[in-house]
């Protein structure tokens, strides 16, 4: 009995050697785990590194075998502001939007399955990792005059008001997955309908979004302000000939 539960110990013994001389950082991982990571950063390391890299460069391993390349959080150029930020950064809502419904058309998935506390959690490590910091930035509502919309034909005015960074609508190319598709938008809606959407965005809340159900407040909610009576008809004529 006692020959065996000696060579039990140094068979331990042996063991816990190898930990500390073949494999330390094993051994500290599974021996004297002191996790350091905030919940973002594992969140990121579990679903966004692949593409992202690892200091968020935009050069994960799959990087080089995607068209359009992923984001460079570092230092590299947001295109999306779904609140029609002044930019260069998106606001913290944006970014999450982004993050939680993905971008269609591109390599970017949703994330339905996250937890509002991790989309938030991997949104607040996303900014730590911008170069020179990330300013917080103002929803353009915020500011003191509306910023008026130029264009005057609904296909122009459609691309200038940022309707094509959030919805689907295969005429103009437009891969948006955050609000509803516009596809035969016309064949579904009336031309008052469509006119209420634009300057009544919560009057009506479609049912489906590609992430799910659509929620409310995601559309800008001042394009009365911002698109006179003469763009808002010619718009509003445009999408209800899409049938």
């Amino acid at each position: 009995m006692v020959s065996r539960l000696f060579a039990w110990l140094a068979g331990l013994a042996l063991v816990l050697v190898f930990l500390v001389v073949i494999s330390p950082d094993l051994f500290r991982g599974y021996v004297f785990s002191q996790e350091r990571r905030t919940s973002g950063q594992r969140t990121y390391e579990m679903y966004c590194i692949g593409c992202h890299g690892v200091e968020g460069l935009g050069d994960g391993e799959a990087a080089e075998f995607l068209n359009p390349k992923p984001r460079n959080f570092v230092n590299g150029q947001f295109k999306f502001f779904h609140f029609n930020e002044a930019g260069p950064l998106p606001s913290d809502e944006s970014l999450r939007i982004t993050i939680r419904n993905g971008l269609p058309g591109s390599s970017m998935p949703a994330f339905p399955l996250l937890a509002d506390q991790e989309i938030r959690d991997v949104s607040t490590y996303i900014k730590s990792l911008r170069e020179g910091g990330w300013g917080e930035q103002a929803p353009i509502q915020a500011a003191a005059e509306p910023v008026l919309i130029e264009g005057s034909t609904g296909e122009a005015l459609f691309v200038s008001a940022g309707c094509i960074a959030c919805h689907q609508f295969d005429a103009l190319g437009a891969t948006g997955g955050v609000g509803p598709s516009l596809n035969n938008v016309g064949s579904r809606l009336t031309a008052e309908e469509i006119s209420q959407s634009i300057v009544e965005p919560n009057a009506v809340i479609a049912e489906f979004c590609p992430a799910g159900p659509c929620p409310a407040e995601v559309m800008p909610q001042n394009f009365s302000e911002r698109l006179n009576a003469e763009q808002i008809q010619a718009l509003t004529s445009y999408l209800a000939e899409q049938k």
